[in-house]
């Protein structure tokens, strides 16, 4: 069953779970989920014919993604001097709406945002929800996917999700 968690997606989860074929996790898992200007722009205009450009923009016009402008353009100009400005806009958006969660990898994004109190998490993270929510994932297959496709998942990490 979906829990009810609204959530502002930075574009490498966008990315990186087109790259592995399985974009509508996110649709299941999540009751609501935003983007902000500069993720869409980033993801499905100057990243017209990547990975996550033609699902995002699917899913923009289905009305399962919607697309939304930060209203607090200097805190995204602060943040846009240490960030991108889709993970700027991510945060703040994510402040601005109460969201649950800010979607975002980055590990300097991250830092960010817990510092400015909003919750985070990332595409490991994404996969643990669904799986919580009853999806049907084979994570270690997955995350094995998105590392071949560059996704950066650090050895130690990944012994840490399977010891084995």
């Amino acid at each position: 069953m979906k829990k009810q968690f609204r959530v502002v997606a930075d574009s490498s989860c966008l990315i990186g779970l087109a790259k592995v074929k399985r974009f509508e996790i996110l649709r299941h898992t999540f009751s609501e989920i935003f983007i902000p200007e500069a993720v869409y722009y980033e993801v499905v205009v100057k990243g017209k014919g990547e990975p996550g450009s033609e699902d995002t923009e699917a899913a923009i016009k289905e009305g399962w993604i919607l697309k939304r402008e930060v209203n607090d353009k200097i805190a995204v100009k602060a943040l846009s001097s240490i960030l991108g400005k889709g993970e700027s806009e991510a945060i703040i958006l994510s402040k601005e709406l109460d969201a649950d969660y800010a979607l975002i990898d980055e590990k300097i994004a991250r830092e960010q945002a817990e510092l400015m109190e909003v919750n985070v998490i990332g595409i490991l993270g994404i996969l643990d929800l669904a799986i919580e929510q009853g999806i049907s994932i084979d994570k270690r297959e997955l995350i094995n996917q998105l590392r071949e496709e560059g996704f950066r998942i650090s050895e130690r990490l990944y012994k840490r999700i399977f010891p084995d």
